[in-house]
C-alpha cells in the first residue's frame, strides 16, 4: 500500500509545486506595475521589495488554488489511464491512493497555519515600512530643481527658498481650503523650517513637521504644528482591518484577551479566518480526489471546470462570512467557507467513493 501511495504522492508533490510556482510568478508579474508606483522616489532595489511583498499577500489563496489543482489533474490521469479502475478490480479501495492526496494536503495546512499565523502577518507589516521609507526619501530628494513640492498624499504644496540638510528653510505652505494647520485661519502660510524626521518603524503614520508656522491674515503664530499622514491612506485605501492583517495570531489573541483591542468580533474572525484559510488544502484533498474520478469519460478540461465549483464555493463562503460579521456581529462566520464545502463535498465524496 506505501509503494501505491508513495507513487502517487511523489507525483502529486510536482505538480502541486510547479501549479504553485507558474501561479506565483503571474501574481508577481502583475504586481510589478504597482511595485513601481509605489516606490516612486525609491531605487530598484525598493520597487522589488515592494513587488514582493504585495505578492506573497496572495499565498494562502495560491496554496489552496494550486493544491486542488494539482490533484485534480493528478488523479484524473490516472482514471484515464485505467490505473484507478485497476486498483478497484485488485480489491484495493479508492482509498488508498486517495490518502496521498491526504497525507499531502495535511501537511500543507500545517505548513500553511504556521505562515498564515506568524510569516504573513510580518510581511503584511513590512510592506507598510518598505514603502514609507520609500515615501520620505521622495519627499527629501525629488523636485530638487526647483522649489515647489508637493506634500506626499495630503493636499499641502511648499514652497522653499533653500534646504539645509533634510530640512527646508523661509517656506511658504498653502492649504487646501478644508485642511488648514491647527488654529490658523489663512490657507497660505509662511513657515520658517520644515522637517521630516526619521520614520519610526512601529509608527502608523508619517510625519511632517513645520515649525514656526505665521498666519498673514490673522496674525496668529505656532512653534509647531505636526502633519500626521496614516500609512494606509497611502498605500491600501481600499483594504478593511489593516491592523489586525499586521498582527501575528499570538499578538492579537493577547490584546483581545487582555481587553485592550477596539473591535474585540473583528480580531477574533481574523483568527478563525486565518484558521480556516489553513485547513482548506486537508478539506479540498478527497474532494480534488473524487472529482478527478468523477470526470474520468468527460476529460481534463471538464475536470479542470468542475474544480472551479469547490473553489467558489469557498470565496461564496469568505464573501457571505464578512457579511455575516457585519451584520451579526459573530466571528464565528469565518468558519462558513469549510461549513459550505463540508456541506456539499461530503455526500458528493461518500457518493463517489462508495461506487
Amino acid at each position: 500500500m506505501w509503494k501505491l501511495q508513495r507513487y502517487y504522492l511523489k507525483e502529486l508533490t510536482v505538480n502541486a509545486a510547479i501549479t504553485f510556482l507558474v501561479m506565483f510568478a503571474v501574481v508577481l508579474l502583475s504586481s510589478i506595475a504597482r511595485g513601481i508606483s509605489r516606490s516612486q522616489g525609491g531605487g530598484p532595489i525598493d520597487a522589488a521589495k515592494i513587488t514582493l511583498l504585495f505578492a506573497l499577500d496572495s499565498f494562502p489563496h495560491l496554496l489552496t488554488i494550486a493544491f486542488l489543482l494539482a490533484t485534480v489533474l493528478t488523479f484524473v490521469r490516472a482514471a484515464q489511464d485505467r490505473e484507478l479502475i485497476a486498483i478497484r478490480a485488485a480489491g484495493i479501495a479508492p482509498r488508498v491512493p486517495m490518502a496521498a492526496a491526504v497525507l499531502l494536503g495535511i501537511l500543507l495546512s500545517v505548513f500553511g497555519s504556521m505562515t498564515l499565523h506568524y510569516v504573513i502577518p510580518d510581511v503584511h507589516f513590512h510592506k507598510f515600512r518598505v514603502v514609507a521609507e520609500v515615501l520620505r526619501n521622495a519627499f527629501l530628494n525629488l523636485n530638487l530643481g526647483t522649489d515647489r513640492i508637493k506634500i506626499l498624499e495630503t493636499g499641502y504644496v511648499m514652497t522653499f527658498r533653500e534646504r539645509s540638510g533634510s530640512d527646508y528653510l523661509d517656506c511658504t505652505i498653502y492649504c487646501p481650503p478644508d485642511r488648514v494647520l491647527g488654529d490658523m485661519r489663512s490657507p497660505i502660510l509662511r513657515v520658517d523650517r520644515v522637517s521630516m524626521p526619521p520614520h519610526d518603524e512601529f509608527s502608523e503614520s508619517i510625519r511632517i513637521l513645520p515649525q514656526g508656522v505665521h498666519d498673514p491674515i490673522g496674525g496668529a503664530y505656532a512653534r509647531e504644528i505636526p502633519i500626521e499622514i496614516p500609512l494606509h491612506d497611502i498605500t491600501d485605501r481600499e483594504r478593511r482591518r489593516d491592523r489586525d492583517d499586521d498582527l501575528r495570531s499570538d499578538q492579537l489573541l493577547a490584546e483581545v484577551l487582555r481587553g485592550v483591542h477596539q473591535r474585540p468580533q473583528e480580531a477574533i474572525y481574523t483568527l478563525f479566518r486565518r484558521c480556516c484559510f489553513s485547513l482548506m488544502p486537508a478539506l479540498l484533498a478527497p474532494i480534488g480526489f473524487c472529482i478527478a474520478e468523477f470526470a474520468r469519460d468527460r476529460g481534463r478540461i471538464m475536470a479542470m471546470v468542475l474544480a472551479l465549483l469547490p473553489l467558489g464555493l469557498f470565496y461564496m463562503g469568505e464573501i457571505f462570512g464578512a457579511r455575516l460579521l457585519r451584520t451579526s456581529g459573530s466571528p464565528w462566520s469565518a468558519w462558513m467557507p469549510a461549513a459550505l464545502l463540508l456541506l456539499f463535498g461530503v455526500p458528493f465524496c461518500w457518493r463517489q467513493l462508495r461506487r
